[in-house]
C-alpha cells in the first residue's frame, strides 16, 4: 500500500490542478487518475472497485479517459461522481510546464510519437461516437435468446447422454457436449464481466456469477481482476498476467532475464525447468492449452481465499460449492473409474479452443513498453492482433 500522503495543496482560488501538482501528489501516495479532464481521488474507493485495485493503480497520475470509456458503461462516472473529490484538470496543451504540440511542429522523436499517439486517440473517439450514433453498442437481446437456446441444448444433451447412456460412446458424447457448453458460456460470461448485456453492474455481475461459478466452477471476480489489468497494460511482460506463463511459455526474450510480476506479486524465475519447457514451447503449446481449465480452478480458489476486499465472496463461494456438487454427481453416474477419468479429461481438455483464441490475439504482437505518452487506442493497435475469419468460425471464438 502507498504511504500516507504528505503533500500540502497550495492555496489557490481556482479549482484547477496543474500537471506538476498532480505528479507531486501521486508521488506522495495519493491515488489520483484523470478522466475527461477531471482528477478523481480514489484513495478510499479503490478497494471497492469491481475490477480490482490493480487496474486503477496502473492508471495513477495519468489520463486514462479512453480506458475508462472503453471498460465502463456511460452511467458509471455519473453515478459514482459524488463519492470523488474532484478538481478540474488543466489540459496538457494548456499547461505552461508543457511545450504545446498543437500550434507548433514537433521536433524530437518523443514529440512526434506523442503527437501521432494523440491523433490515434482522437480517431478512436470519433469512431466510438460514430458507433454510438449507429446504435451498435445497444444489446441485441434476440441474439442472446438464440445464444441461451444453444447453451441449454448443449447442457441438456450432456445430461441426457450421461444419465441415460448405455455405452462409452454415449459418455464421450456427453463429455464433448459439456466441453462445448463451457466453451460457449465463457463468451457470455465475458460479456457480463464487461457489463455489456444489461449494462447494469449488479445484473451483469449476477449473470456472470451464475455462468462462471455455478455452471463453470470459475470465479468471475478473479476473471475481472485479471482481465481488466490485461486491458490496461496489454502485453507488458512485467504487468500483464495474460502473457506471464512461466515455466511453460515465454512470449518475449525479456522474460529470460526473470522479473517480478506486479500481478502475481512474486518473482518469475527463468530457471532450468523454464528453460526446458520454453525450448519446446512450439511443440507443447496445444497440449498445455488442453490443461488450461485446471489452472483456472486453482486461480479462482486462490482469488476467493486471498483477495482482501471482495464484496461478492459469499455468492461466488456458494456458486463454486454448487458446481462441485453437480459436476461430481455427473461423474458418479459413470460405470467405471476409467470412464470417470475419460469424462474428466475430455470435458476439460476440449475447452482448449477458448485458451487458443485468447492467446492468439496477443502472443504474436509487440511487448514493448512505450511509456505513458502512448494513448490507449495506439497501444491496443500495437499489441492486439485482429484475426480476420469467415462467419462460420465465429462459433469457435465467440466473436472476439
Amino acid at each position: 500500500m502507498p504511504p500516507e500522503s504528505t503533500y500540502v495543496e497550495p492555496q489557490t482560488t481556482r479549482n484547477i490542478i496543474s500537471r506538476g501538482e498532480l505528479d507531486a501528489r501521486c508521488k506522495a501516495g495519493e491515488i489520483l487518475i484523470v478522466v475527461n479532464q477531471k482528477v478523481y481521488k480514489l484513495d478510499k474507493w479503490i478497494k471497492h472497485h469491481p475490477g480490482g485495485q490493480l487496474a486503477i493503480r496502473h492508471c495513477i497520475g495519468r489520463d486514462c479517459t479512453d480506458e475508462v470509456r472503453a471498460l465502463h458503461p456511460d452511467y458509471v462516472l455519473q453515478k459514482k461522481i459524488k463519492y470523488f473529490e474532484i478538481a478540474d484538470f488543466l489540459p496538457r496543451e494548456c499547461d505552461p510546464d508543457f511545450a504545446p504540440l498543437v500550434n507548433s511542429h514537433p521536433r524530437t522523436k518523443e514529440e512526434i510519437f506523442e503527437a501521432q499517439s494523440a491523433q490515434v486517440s482522437a480517431a478512436y473517439k470519433r469512431l466510438e461516437d460514430r458507433l454510438k450514433t449507429d446504435h451498435l453498442f445497444e444489446t441485441n437481446y434476440t441474439n442472446y435468446a438464440w445464444e441461451f437456446a444453444r447453451y441449454l441444448t448443449l447442457f441438456t444433451m450432456a445430461i441426457v447422454l450421461n444419465l441415460y447412456g448405455t455405452c462409452m460412446m454415449h459418455y464421450i458424447a456427453s463429455a464433448l457436449c459439456l466441453a462445448m457448453f463451457w466453451h460457449q458460456i465463457s463468451f457470455f460470461a465475458h460479456d457480463a464481466g464487461h457489463n455489456s448485456i444489461s449494462h447494469n453492474l449488479q445484473i451483469d455481475n449476477g449473470i456472470g456469477i451464475f455462468l462462471a461459478d455455478f455452471l463453470g466452477g470459475l470465479s468471475i471476480g478473479w476473471w475481472k481482476k485479471s482481465h481488466y489489468v490485461h486491458h490496461i497494460v496489454t502485453n507488458h511482460p512485467i504487468h500483464d498476467p495474460d502473457i506471464q506463463h512461466l515455466p511453460f511459455f515465454a512470449v518475449t526474450t525479456r522474460i529470460f532475464q526473470g522479473f517480478f510480476s506486479t500481478y502475481h506479486q512474486k518473482e518469475m524465475v527463468f530457471d532450468r525447468v523454464a528453460q526446458f519447457f520454453v525450448s519446446y514451447q512450439h511443440n507443447l503449446y496445444y497440449p498445455i492449452m488442453m490443461f488450461g481449465r485446471f489452472n483456472l480452478y486453482v486461480q479462482s480458489m486462490l482469488f476467493l481465499l486471498n483477495e482482501p476486499v471482495y464484496p461478492y465472496r459469499k455468492q461466488e463461494t456458494f456458486g463454486l460449492m454448487v458446481y462441485w456438487i453437480w459436476y461430481p454427481y455427473f461423474l458418479m453416474q459413470l460405470p467405471t473409474w476409467g470412464a470417470v477419468f475419460t469424462y474428466v479429461m475430455i470435458s476439460h481438455m476440449f475447452t482448449f479452443m477458448l485458451h487458443v483464441q485468447i492467446t492468439l490475439s496477443h502472443f504474436g504482437m509487440s511487448t514493448d513498453d512505450l511509456g505513458d505518452s502512448e494513448s490507449f487506442a495506439a497501444k491496443m493497435l500495437r499489441t492486439t492482433m485482429d484475426v480476420d475469419c469467415p462467419t462460420w468460425l465465429d462459433w469457435f471464438h465467440g466473436g472476439l
